[in-house]
């Protein structure tokens, strides 16, 4: 039997998603995969759901947070690598993928430090603090952006695209309705900003006698918050916590407001949907940002700060777009077309070569 695979990292679905479909990937190529991710991570819930065997090591992130918790994470470092290099003995694996994350720092130096061969998966389109360290020792990097690939202007990097489900790609080319269909994607765990500002725009909107059908996506915390919110401006939105299957509401969708993780960005361009992103303002190293604004010059999204996105500006700007179809089309034609399918497969296939020496 061939040697495994370990997938190193986590800590939000930003990471651990494109991991597991690498994963699948590697298993239907007949490679086993394995994954070391953070005890209190996502992973530690997400992985072994799927039948990935798991080690879990004692790990925490600090971005953001204060002095004592950045001293407590770099003494958690040691031991963390500790336990990588452990199950790297034991499992003798052929090439480590990093997934990001700062339990993929652990696996990567303990891979650096047996010599075992490993790839990064950068999913932004500017790399993070962990991949920006370790990839000068990296076999490959594989950038889910184009535009990340000149972050790496001395190293193997390469264009593969982020890792989505195949049903985005099936979405159908949009065809605008009338009244125009508004979809609003908070991400699994909603976004407070987008609850607060979107049903006062959509009112607004109304004021002027615009009436679109609007679908949004809040989050488990604040789902019956902001259908409330929309019921006390008599608009009759349809308000869900979590869609098990986005790419539907994206097929009936006109038109996307959203906010601007890898992995949103990579869903909207497969599916060829133009969006309003919105970046989260306090997004480690402002990615958010530069991930919209690669979509804006590819001319799939209009991107509004934070500080931009009063609700009457939001208004004006869903106003001018709901009443131009032709732009919605030419949006999601150019949203699209910066979408490479097949990205997990690409990426699976080439850590195995880098794992057999090729």
């Amino acid at each position: 039997m061939s040697r495994p695979v370990v997938v190193a990292g986590g800590g939000t679905g930003g990471h651990i998603f494109p991991g597991l479909a690498v994963a699948r990937e590697l298993q239907a190529l007949g490679a086993r995969a394995h994954w070391l991710g953070a005890r209190k991570g996502l992973e530690a819930e997400l992985v072994g759901q799927r039948g990935v065997p798991l080690t879990l090591v004692d790990l925490e992130g600090f971005h953001g947070r204060g002095a004592v918790a950045v001293l407590r994470a770099l003494g958690l470092m040691p031991g963390a690598v500790a336990t990588s290099i452990r199950t790297m003995l034991e499992i003798e694996p052929s090439a480590v993928l990093g997934v990001g994350g700062y339990a993929s720092g652990a696996g990567l130096m303990a891979a650096g430090l047996l010599g075992i061969p490993y790839v990064l998966q950068e999913q932004n389109s500017i790399p993070g603090l962990t991949n920006r360290f370790l990839s000068p020792w990296s076999a490959l990097v594989c950038c889910g952006f184009a535009d990340a690939v000149r972050a790496f202007p001395s190293l193997p990097a390469e264009w593969t695209g982020n890792p989505v489900r195949e049903s985005f790609f099936k979405v159908p080319p949009v065809e605008p309705a009338t009244p125009p269909r508004l979809l609003v994607l908070g991400g699994s765990q909603g976004s407070l900003f987008l609850n607060r500002t979107l049903p006062r725009a959509v009112a607004i909107l109304r004021g002027r006698g615009i009436t679109p059908q609007v679908r949004h996506q809040a989050g488990v915390r604040w789902a019956d918050v902001v259908r409330t919110s929309y019921q006390d401006l008599a608009i009759g939105a349809e308000v869900a916590a979590f869609l098990s299957e986005p790419w539907t509401a994206l097929a009936e969708a006109d038109l996307v407001v959203a906010r601007s993780g890898a992995l949103t960005v990579s869903e909207l361009a497969a599916a060829g949907r133009g969006a309003v992103l919105i970046p989260f303002a306090a997004a480690a190293g402002g990615h958010q940002l530069h991930n919209a604004r690669s979509q804006e010059k590819a001319g799939g999204a209009v991107v509004l700060t934070e500080a931009e996105a009063s609700p009457e500006r939001v208004a004006d700007v869903l106003q001018e777009l709901l009443a131009d179809p032709g732009r919605l089309r030419a949006m999601g034609s150019c949203s699209r077309a910066v979408s490479l399918p097949d990205a997990a497969r690409r990426i699976a296939e080439r850590v195995l070569a880098v794992g057999s020496g090729r």
